[in-house]
């Protein structure tokens, strides 16, 4: 209870300056958005959002971390940012700046579910939450093929077995070029999943027989290549 306590505080506390943008967004008008996006970034970081968005995930985590622990509610506000800041871009007909702000929020929220950054269930809660509406916000792009990895690792770990074949093959459809890599990996991941009881697979909305048969799919496409 204290940590969930002390998080909630902390998001609070942090998102103060971001909620005129997050909640009431409509209401403004659009030239005082950017300033107050602006503003959030150097009181988090100490940078103008130019300069936070050109570091890498793992640089804007390592800068967040003190003493080997992560400030992990800080780390979620930044992914706050970023995605504010595609929606602005989207909302001004910016399409491409939209989708690498989407992107760079998704990048820094999946980097932020490593086990050195999760500290318990509450940060994973949060993290998972912004991660379903970033996958929303950029449903209607191609994903980095990189990135759909990250998310088919992801969605295995979290027990989201159905979700996880879904996006092997989107991985596979969307980069061909790659496909061999992909058929590689996801005859493990049918190997792992048929060692699990059929509870577990289940939980995951998935079965014994869907694993065999995405198992025999991918062996025939194997033999194709």
């Amino acid at each position: 209870m204290f940590r969930r306590n002390y998080l909630t505080k902390q998001l609070e506390r942090l998102t103060v300056t971001l909620h005129r943008i997050l909640f009431n967004k409509e209401h403004l008008p659009q030239g005082e958005v950017q300033p107050l996006l602006e503003e959030a970034s150097r009181h988090l970081l100490g940078m103008n959002l130019k300069s936070l968005q050109a570091l890498s995930s793992k640089d804007i985590l390592e800068l967040l971390t003190y003493n080997g622990s992560t400030d992990t509610a800080k780390a979620l506000v930044i992914s706050d940012i970023f995605a504010s800041q595609g929606e602005l871009y989207r909302e001004n007909g910016e399409p491409d700046e939209a989708y690498r702000s989407h992107v760079k929020a998704l990048d820094l929220l999946l980097a932020l579910q490593a086990p050195e950054h999760v500290e318990d269930a509450d940060v994973a809660k949060e993290t998972a939450l912004r991660i379903g509406q970033g996958l929303e916000r950029l449903r209607s792009w191609v994903l980095p093929a990189s990135m759909q990895l990250e998310l088919f690792a992801y969605w295995e770990e979290q027990g989201e077995y159905a979700k996880a074949e879904d996006t092997l093959f989107h991985y596979m459809e969307d980069h061909p070029e790659l496909v061999t890599a992909a058929v590689a990996q996801g005859t493990l991941f049918y190997e792992r999943l048929l060692d699990k009881t059929a509870e577990e697979l289940h939980a995951g909305n998935f079965t014994r027989e869907e694993a065999g048969e995405g198992l025999e799919l991918l062996k025939k496409k194997l033999s194709l290549l």
